[in-house]
Order: structure tokens, then sequence, then C-alpha cells
């Protein structure tokens, strides 16, 4: 049986949006966190100006983060 990391769950997710989800198997959920994450992106910077864009962008970022290591949690909290 393969083992996921967190380590990598975590990078995966840092790097882009819905790819930590993907990694653990949560496929479905991992594309439309990536979709949406993607059309965020471009809507809030085609209009909002780079500093402030983050501030909009950053909190979608971090739970998207949050929501994988959760996910991780609770994955190796059921195998034990």
């Amino acid at each position: 049986m393969l083992t996921k990391s967190l380590k990598v769950t975590v990078l995966l997710g840092f790097l882009l949006a819905g790819v930590g989800h993907i990694y653990l198997g949560f496929i479905t959920r991992g594309i439309i966190i990536l979709i949406i994450g993607i059309a965020f992106g471009y809507v809030v910077s085609s209009f909002v100006p780079f500093p402030l864009s983050w501030l909009l962008i950053g909190p979608y970022w971090i739970w998207q983060l949050v929501d994988a290591y959760n996910l991780y949690k609770k994955m190796t909290f059921e195998k034990t």
C-alpha cells in the first residue's frame, strides 16, 4: 500500500491550488478547487491592482491548504 506524504501534499497545494487534493485521491474536489482558483485568480488579478489582489486571493489559497491538510489528517486517522 502506497502511503501519502504530508510534506508532498502541502507542497503541491502550495504550488497550485487543488493539486494536493488530487494527490490525496480527491480528484473531483481537487479539479473543482483548481478551476475555481484559476478563474478567481484571473478575475481578481484583472480588476484589482497587485497588492490588493492578494488580499482577496490569499484567503482562498490558505483555505485550500488547510483543507488538504485536514483531509490528510482525516485519512491517516481513519487508517489507524
